[in-house]
C-alpha cells in the first residue's frame, strides 16, 4: 500500500524544480519542521565557529603569531 501512494515521488537527486517538487522530503509535510531544526542547528553551529574562530585568544590564525609560545598581542 505504501509503495502505491509514493510511486509518483522521484526518489533520486532532482536536477530540475519539478523533480524537487515532488521530492520525498519536500512532499511529507511532516518533514518540515525536522529540515527548519536542522537548518536552525546548522546556522547556529557555522555562527559559533566564526564567532570562535574571529574572537578566541587561543585561536590563531595569522602565521606570525602562530608560533609563540606567550601571547603578547593582547
Amino acid at each position: 500500500m505504501a509503495v502505491e501512494s509514493r510511486a509518483h515521488l522521484y526518489k533520486d537527486i532532482p536536477k530540475n524544480w519539478d523533480q524537487l517538487k515532488n521530492n520525498i522530503w519536500l512532499s511529507d509535510v511532516g518533514a518540515y519542521p525536522v529540515m527548519v531544526v536542522l537548518t536552525f542547528a546548522c546556522g547556529l553551529c557555522g555562527s559559533f565557529m566564526g564567532y570562535t574562530a574571529l574572537k578566541n585568544p587561543d585561536v590563531r590564525i595569522t602565521t606570525s603569531k602562530r608560533q609563540q609560545l606567550i601571547r603578547t598581542w593582547e
